[in-house]
């Protein structure tokens, strides 16, 4: 009942999000040139990534989602962000790692693409602003959003994502529409429904796919996974889009996903660590 909820509202919010673009965790700052530009090359006719991260940290309800797991509040307090972790990792190494949208840590800082070694990057805490680990890996360099968290040791965490459950397995590049869940603290509406149903026309593209849905700022970094619990990739961006992926195939929507397999076996380039998706049951 809670997810046909979750659509219905999904159907009647959708159309009052603003149609200036913006990227999920940030308000808008409005188009330019340069974005339109690369909106174009990347097929995406009228997407701009021209946000702004949060002015800061918001404090949002964690009861429905507490903790260290995809949905959960993530802070970064030296951005005074406040974004949504995606999903968990166990890195090579050993140790495990949470991401979320490279531009949680990375906007504002002329920064495209970053790795930090252990004890040198930015913090990342939860909801209640405890510590949790640091950023480990991070790029904003379109199509590419995505953050990598290196967890502390002694830090409680979860798989599971929130309402939903899953991710049960890492999702391919289907054609043809698709269903897709997230769970997110956007602000204004994570008290109200945090669990919220999107449609993809295709999930074709393996870099990037555009969704018919409801994302605010502080969404930014949550998990999307398909309805039966296939982990999609990393919401990024609001703002209407339409126009047709590399893939050739149509592309429509206001919610902006990076995908993950691309992201992720770049990120083992530069780092040296491989990244295996963790996967918990669906609920």
């Amino acid at each position: 009942m809670r997810k046909v909820l979750g659509s219905l509202a999904t159907v009647v919010l959708a159309s009052s999000l603003t149609m200036t673009p913006a990227r999920a965790g940030s308000s808008s700052s409005g188009p330019t040139r340069a974005a339109q530009a690369a909106a174009t090359a990347c097929h995406h006719a009228i997407r701009f990534e021209t946000g702004r991260l949060l002015a800061g940290p918001v404090a949002l309800p964690t009861e429905a989602c507490p903790g260290v797991r995809p949905g959960a509040v993530l802070r970064i307090p030296s951005q005074h962000a406040q974004c949504t972790f995606n999903a968990m990792f166990l890195g090579s190494d050993g140790l495990r790692y949470m991401t979320t949208a490279g531009h949680c840590v990375l906007e504002g800082t002329n920064i495209k693409e970053k790795a930090w070694p252990s004890g040198k990057g930015p913090v990342a805490a939860d909801g209640s602003g405890k510590r949790i680990g640091e950023f480990a890996y991070a790029i904003l360099n379109d199509p590419k959003d995505i953050a990598l968290i290196r967890l502390d040791k002694d830090v409680a965490a979860s798989p599971q994502l929130c309402h939903f459950g899953g991710p049960t397995h890492m999702a391919d590049n289907s054609a043809g529409p698709a269903v897709l869940d997230h769970f997110g603290q956007g602000i204004a509406i994570s008290g109200l429904l945090p669990g919220r149903t999107q449609l993809a026309l295709s999930l074709a593209d393996p870099n990037r796919i555009d969704v018919i849905g409801l994302a605010t700022p502080g969404d930014s970094g949550s998990l999307v996974q398909t309805a039966n619990g296939g982990a999609v990739g990393v919401l990024v961006t609001t703002g209407f889009g339409f126009g047709f992926t590399g893939a050739g195939t149509p592309d429509l929507g206001n919610v902006g996903i990076t995908r993950f397999v691309p992201q992720l076996a770049h990120a083992t380039e530069v780092t040296g660590v491989k990244y295996t998706l963790q996967t918990a049951p669906l609920l």
